[in-house]
């Protein structure tokens, strides 16, 4: 089983690993791409085709790890190429996910996330679409069949038969975190103006638990880092609220977290 991918960024590199960990074949180009995916790519030692347009053609699974607003523009111009299976790993809105299933058909879309942390050691992957259980069989039965050492623990569960639903899931995963972050970054900004943070980082393991702190300063430091992206993913959530609540009234607290990301990316 061949899964190629569109794009190679930390996703697609930790992916490709647990694939390769597995057995699985992985193949990418750098066409176009810079020169710290091209050495990403390089450490993997797997083969690097000319164009993308030959990664979804030569794949029996082909993956998308780009970005929100990238992803329709990559299903449709890659995913019709591939005769196998397109999944989309970026945080799409239910909506997006519709588009794409009726411009592919659901013969070859299903809707799919990473929940959670991209962990080398521990993979959650959810799967919605009437090909969803099929695909997550064939990959069960090649694993069994293929015996290959893995220390990696993937986590498999197809939610329904429905394009849509693993997307829901996500968008609201996605609102909730970003929110808490937000939070996060905003009180401690505070506190570090008052010259109080060590004092509050201990009084919050208090109340939450003895790694809050570490957790909390990782999803910090993640915050403000990949600003661009999570802003990004702001819109895709809002849009999916939109759509929830016409009246709008369950976008408060995103419509405040989408602001803060906003300033965070204009600090770059």
């Amino acid at each position: 089983m061949k899964f190629g991918f569109i794009g190679f960024g930390e996703v697609s590199y930790t992916l490709s690993k647990i694939l390769l960990s597995y057995g699985f074949e992985v193949l990418t180009s750098t066409e176009g791409r810079s020169k710290k995916t091209k050495e990403l790519v390089k450490s993997l030692d797997i083969p690097v085709l000319d164009s993308f347009e030959d990664v979804a053609q030569e794949s029996d699974i082909l993956i998308s790890a780009n970005s929100p607003q990238s992803a329709l523009a990559v299903a449709l111009k890659y995913g019709s190429l591939t005769q196998g299976i397109f999944l989309d790993f970026n945080n799409i809105s239910p909506n997006t996910a519709k588009q794409i299933e009726n411009y592919l058909s659901d013969e070859h879309f299903i809707d799919s996330s990473i929940m959670g942390r991209v962990s080398s050691e521990e993979l959650n992957l959810y799967f919605s679409g009437r090909k969803a259980e099929e695909f997550v069989s064939n990959m069960r039965n090649f694993i069994r069949d293929t015996d290959a050492p893995s220390n990696v623990k993937v986590n498999i569960k197809v939610v329904s038969d429905e394009i849509g639903d693993v997307s829901k899931l996500k968008i609201l995963r996605s609102s909730y975190t970003k929110g808490v972050s937000a939070l996060l970054v905003e009180t401690f900004e505070t506190a570090e103006k008052l010259g109080l943070s060590e004092e509050l980082w201990e009084i919050l393991s208090l109340t939450e638990n003895r790694d809050f702190e570490t957790s909390a300063k990782s999803r910090i430091a993640s915050s403000k880092r990949k600003s661009k992206r999570k802003y990004e993913e702001l819109i895709e959530v809002l849009e999916f609220l939109d759509d929830v609540d016409k009246k709008r009234k369950s976008k408060i607290m995103a419509l405040a977290t989408k602001e803060k990301f906003e300033k965070l990316k204009n600090r770059k």
